[in-house]
């Protein structure tokens, strides 16, 4: 079935599945809700004191997205969060003030990683097309000079 399709119309086909791909992302980004999304905050770490779980009690305000420690706040262990976790998100509780707790994920940091995937994805799918037609030329180049030759040879 997809031999009998024209260049032309493969082409058309492919654009339009990439099309319907990307729209479909983005359909998914926008449409589901923030709150909806998983935040899981974990409670494991033994140094972890009753006011840094305030928001397990408390009504709590995120001042910041989830973000990653950087090197020197999980050597120093300043906050206390980054010395057990990779993320940390800075929140205010409304009786404990300003805390920061743990988080599992950077949203903004997956999504770049997904991007990024997608990219070197495409320019791989490029890049094998691009050798897929090179051999192809060189494939028919090699069967004309075979006519060729039959054709001077008088075959």
């Amino acid at each position: 079935m997809i031999e009998s399709c024209s260049k032309k119309r493969m082409i058309i086909a492919i654009a339009c599945l990439i099309g319907l791909s990307v729209l479909v992302l983005i359909v998914e980004n926008e449409l589901t809700p923030s709150d909806t999304r998983p935040h899981t905050h974990t409670t494991e770490h033994p140094n972890t004191t009753l006011r840094e779980l305030c928001w397990m009690r408390e009504e709590v305000q995120e001042l910041e997205e989830c973000q990653p420690c950087t090197a020197f706040e999980t050597t120093s262990g300043n906050p206390s969060v980054c010395s057990s976790a990779k993320y940390r998100q800075k929140i205010n509780c409304s009786k404990t003030g300003e805390v920061f707790r743990k988080c599992d994920r950077v949203v903004w940091l997956e999504e770049r990683h997904f991007w990024i995937f997608e990219a070197m994805m495409a320019l791989l799918g490029m890049a094998a097309g691009l050798a897929t037609m090179a051999r192809q030329k060189i494939l028919d180049h090699r069967v004309v000079q075979r006519i060729q030759r039959q054709v001077a040879a008088g075959v």
